[in-house]
């Protein structure tokens, strides 16, 4: 049994080292397409748009529910990315106290797992958080990607009609109602009902005291 542990542990140590060669040689960029990839800069995952750095990617979701499941309401059809976030565990935030260790080659390919979906989706910013898919979008949109430049307005009308509170909160402290002509974001304010609108004025106001950055 002894030669079979010994043998194993080779095994293990050899594929682990030709991981670490695989990652550390061929993995530090994924592509995406000619505007959008993604680099593994010392340990870190950074996105790049038209070759220019644009965000470092904080941390990853992980699927592991922080509330009661009872007590947490998902309408069917409106599951985003957002509104998993709000009910998901956010411990891989960085922290010099994170006590969870995920390799940084582990980390740098899922974000670019997510990137990638997001792309094959028409940039659909419910697959991504809104902090990071609506920033992104626009700086698509300026470099001169054509699919973003088409589905840009659409997304902004899209996500603020779905009628979360932090996603239009978000979209209006960002200025991205302001990519729409006055006669199209007139229509949107227009179209909240008075409980709605009182309720995201509050939350304006409780945002700016408290203004976040991006995350993934």
């Amino acid at each position: 049994m002894g030669y079979f542990n010994r043998r194993a542990k080779i095994i293990k140590i050899f594929f682990g080292y030709a991981y670490h060669i695989l990652f550390s040689k061929v993995m530090k960029e994924f592509n995406i397409n000619e505007f959008l990839k993604l680099k593994l800069e010392e340990g870190k995952t950074v996105i790049y748009v038209n070759n220019m750095k644009i965000i470092q990617c904080k941390y990853l979701l992980l699927n592991n529910p922080i509330k009661d499941s009872e007590e947490v309401q998902i309408e069917p059809g409106n599951i985003t990315v957002d509104v998993q976030a709000e009910n998901l565990d956010h411990s891989l935030e960085l922290d010099d106290d994170n006590e969870i260790d995920i390799p940084p080659e582990a980390e740098f390919w899922a974000h670019s797992s997510n990137l990638q979906v997001w792309y094959e989706n028409n940039y659909n910013t419910e697959v991504l958080h809104t902090n990071l898919a609506f920033p992104l979008l626009r700086k698509l949109t300026e470099a001169g990607d054509k699919t973003a430049k088409e589905v840009f307005k659409t997304e902004i009308r899209k996500r603020f009609r779905s009628g979360n509170l932090n996603v239009m909160t978000f979209l209006i402290k960002e200025g991205f109602l302001d990519q729409l002509n006055i006669e199209e974001s007139d229509d949107l304010y227009r179209e909240l009902d008075f409980k709605t609108y009182k309720k995201l004025q509050k939350l304006l106001k409780k945002s700016n005291k408290n203004r976040e950055g991006f995350i993934i």
